[in-house]
């Protein structure tokens, strides 16, 4: 085109070529920033209830990237919106937190071999882009991932500012080892991954069918990409494969294989869900956490005379007495319901009320270590990793043996969470509280949330990894549990009631 415009004899038919070229090129920018503008993240999850609402910057409510937008997914044309989370060529992964739904750094990427050994050269930078289904769990019940190729720069640029248009084209089962070496071994985590391209991509629009697919993009290459770029396990100083990629699967044989085993959220589950946890963690304030009449301190003996009539008139009615049994109430009724909770649903407005906020959010973690397999010892006064019996069930149950524990117990496990917290980071998993993804490479997203994080490591000869997770902080600063044991006359005088 530059050749043939510099032969032409007439200036003015040039100028008008050159104008045409101009205004196509302003239509394309504005058609761009329409779409851009379309597919801004909605808010809506974070405007249903004040009490439990995670406010931006500005104290508006923040999007919910995860459940405010909507899967819009076309079976006949394979189309389906998308999160990016980590950008093709991205030094460092991102992930989504389910509970915040903002994104949030994972870790870090540097220069490594494949871990299988079938890829030759060096592996950094993810040649792709990895990102999420709204609304839609996987077999594991995390969000179902997605892997895009996109040759457009637009796209690449761009793709973190709005959700995503994207072609399915098929997918593959993802294996992962929950920790060391799980060579010959049979307890791999199955979970379906589907691969797409950019919609929008007319070099890659076309493809229909996976071997189309593996024609237009290096598939062993993207392959031991995968295969690497989400970490490997460590014994020692010895790395093992974390993650297997299957053969790809055809995208018809793909969504029958979603639509039985994985789930999608529609909009009446979404709102009983979260109407459902609201009312839980209401609960849980009005019932557990507020100062009762029998939990004041008695400092004269009329006082103490008063507050056991009260306490043995509350025995007799069989309400639980005190902050220790009205929790451990609460634990053995709503276990199960509220750690689900705690996973999809926020707590809480840390702007509005921080007393409630921090409280739910010490309840929170405590219940969550008790699911991931971890417990406080009331009788020993420490935390500990809980084991299995012959039958493979936990030899501690919190429902059951909760009621051991004492308000001074309690005060002990919350005083103690800080060290116990940061030494999980030497585990495969680790948990932080984060309050803004601030630090160096983070989205600096407003989250205030609990998330559970792999301790990834690459087999690279200088892993930044290492350096990262010894530096984080895992546990909010200047934040202190309120003791609930109190130093009542009765102890003074060694009564017991």
């Amino acid at each position: 085109m530059v050749l043939r415009l510099c032969q032409l004899k007439s200036p003015w038919i040039a100028i008008l070529i050159l104008n045409l070229l101009v205004s196509c090129s302003l239509q394309k920018e504005q058609e761009e920033r329409t779409v851009e503008i379309l597919r801004t993240f909605p808010v809506g999850w974070f405007k249903v209830n004040p009490k439990h609402s995670l406010l931006d910057n500005d104290g508006n409510p923040a999007a919910h990237l995860f459940f405010d937008t909507t899967i819009d997914f076309s079976l006949r044309q394979q189309f389906v919106n998308v999160l990016v989370a980590t950008p093709q060529g991205s030094p460092h992964a991102y992930t989504i937190d389910l509970n915040s739904g903002q994104r949030h750094f994972s870790h870090s990427f540097c220069p490594h071999k494949d871990i299988w050994k079938s890829y030759d050269l060096t592996l950094n930078r993810p040649p792709f882009s990895s990102g999420f289904i709204p609304r839609v769990l996987d077999q594991l019940g995390q969000p179902q991932k997605v892997l895009i190729w996109s040759n457009r720069d637009y796209f690449n640029k761009n793709n973190l500012n709005k959700f995503q248009k994207v072609k399915l084209v098929g997918a593959f089962i993802e294996q992962v080892c929950p920790e060391g070496n799980c060579l010959g071994r049979s307890n791999w985590l199955s979970k379906l991954v589907f691969i797409g391209v950019d919609a929008e991509d007319e070099s890659l629009n076309k493809i229909q069918n996976t071997d189309q697919f593996k024609k237009a993009i290096d598939w062993p290459k993207s392959k031991a990409y995968i295969g690497n770029m989400d970490g490997h396990n460590f014994i020692g100083d010895v790395a093992y494969p974390m993650t297997k990629v299957g053969e790809l699967l055809e995208f018809k044989d793909a969504f029958n294989y979603l639509k039985k085993r994985s789930i999608l959220f529609t909009d009446d589950e979404l709102k009983k869900i979260q109407n459902g946890c609201h009312a839980l963690y209401d609960q849980m304030l009005s019932e557990v956490s507020v100062t009762k009449p029998e939990d004041l301190p008695s400092k004269t003996p009329q006082e103490l005379n008063d507050k056991i009539k009260l306490q043995k008139s509350l025995k007799e009615k069989n309400i639980p007495v005190g902050f220790a049994q009205r929790m451990g109430k609460f634990t053995q009724k709503y276990f199960n319901q509220i750690t689900t909770c705690e996973k999809f649903v926020y707590h809480g407005n840390i702007n509005q009320d921080p007393e409630s906020f921090w409280f739910l959010s010490y309840i929170g973690i405590f219940y969550r270590l008790n699911r991931d397999g971890f417990f406080f010892d009331c009788k020993n006064g420490s935390w500990q990793k809980n084991s299995l019996d012959e039958n493979g069930r936990p030899i501690h149950n919190i429902k059951r043996d909760f009621s051991n524990c004492k308000e001074e117990h309690i005060d002990k496990a919350m005083g103690y969470l800080p060290n116990f917290l940061t030494s999980l980071k030497s585990e495969s998993h680790f948990y932080r509280f984060i309050d803004y993804d601030n630090h160096e490479f983070g989205s600096h997203q407003k989250m205030y949330s609990w998330v559970k994080l792999k301790s990834a490591r690459l087999d690279c000869s200088h892993d930044p990894n290492t350096k990262i997770i010894n530096k984080v902080r895992v546990f909010p600063e200047e934040i202190k549990w309120k003791d609930r044991s109190i130093q009542d006359l009765s102890k003074d005088m060694k009564i017991i009631y």
